[in-house]
């Protein structure tokens, strides 16, 4: 089946530690696994880049936080180890954002850090470092595990931070390490409300001064599921699982979807939803380019353009 319009795309990638056993990923954070699995990453966008004859470029968000400190010995000891990666992603055209893990240890173990004072230090933290290695401050940030309240998005605000993606249009989950509440969140991008991040400022409200651009939410029916569950867009997940939920939202015009790096590496395991093949990402990209009468490849920032904002 063919849509009979355009669609734009915005591919971004989280650089972190393997998500599968939150919140114990970060007793697992092994920087040289990290390394591997985005050099190989790039390997498969240079081939798909070759194949469909077009740029694809990238958002990356790479991790920065306390956490990858005591892994390193700074909060930047990610960003030093891909430190050519950078260099030569940055020189192509793509561009890089914050991602901090807002992690903590307690008495029994790692969990997420859920006080929000701590939360803001941490970030605090987080830029601070990012500025040392890039000589600015961060544009663009992703909180993990899509984390938000009032206050990191004050602290957000403060910071300069001009475009956040951390958000999932209406879902909400405390579980599984999972500290999250996007309740009433649209699909498109917005000025939050200074009164409430989840949603856009309304006439005569105070709205912060970055974008938060949500990410592409769709209708996900993996073979435990008893129905689908609104996902977000994952290009690492099952090909057959992407293809049927962008059929069903066939009002799609700009797509925001990521991939972790980890996801393209084979294991020995099965997950109900990651396909943990190579070929995965290509094939999810060559059915959207099947699916719509044609497909640009664009920046996450290009989404914050002729976004509404209310004083």
């Amino acid at each position: 089946m063919i849509l009979n319009k355009p669609a734009s795309i915005a591919l971004t990638v989280d650089v972190e530690g393997e998500w599968f056993e939150l919140p114990g990923e970060q007793g697992s954070f092994d920087v040289g696994s990290v390394v591997e699995a985005v050099r190989n990453l790039e390997g498969l966008l240079n081939r798909i880049e070759s194949r469909f004859e077009t740029r694809v470029p990238v958002t990356w968000f790479i991790r920065c936080d306390d956490s990858v400190a005591l892994s390193t010995g700074k909060e930047s000891g990610l960003l030093y180890a891909l430190d050519k990666f950078i260099s030569s992603r940055v020189a192509k055209g793509d561009e890089f954002g914050l991602h901090p893990h807002l992690y903590c240890f307690n008495k029994t173990g790692w969990g997420p850090e859920t006080d929000p004072c701590r939360q803001k230090e941490q970030i605090e933290r987080a830029v601070v470092a990012w500025e040392s290695y890039f000589g600015s401050m961060p544009r663009l940030s992703r909180i993990g595990e899509a984390v938000m309240n009032n206050t990191i998005a004050s602290a957000l605000d403060e910071l300069g931070i001009e475009i956040d993606s951390s958000a999932l249009e209406s879902r909400r989950r405390f579980d599984s390490g999972f500290q999250f509440d996007w309740t009433g969140t649209p699909s498109s991008p917005y000025f939050p409300s200074v009164k409430d991040y989840r949603r856009p400022a309304e006439a005569g409200e105070i709205s912060y001064r970055f974008v938060e651009i949500p990410f592409t939410m769709l209708p996900i029916m993996g073979h435990l599921d008893n129905a689908p569950v609104k996902r977000y867009c994952n290009l690492a997940f099952k090909p057959e699982l992407i293809q049927d939920a962008i059929l069903r939202v066939n009002q799609t015009k700009a797509i925001l979807a990521v991939v972790h790096p980890h996801e393209l590496l084979s294991k020995d395991y099965k997950h109900h939803l990651i396909a943990h093949d190579s070929c995965s990402l290509e094939e999810n990209i060559q059915n959207l380019k099947n699916i719509f009468t044609h497909l640009d490849f664009i920046l996450l920032s290009n989404l914050a353009h002729d976004v509404n904002k209310h004083y």
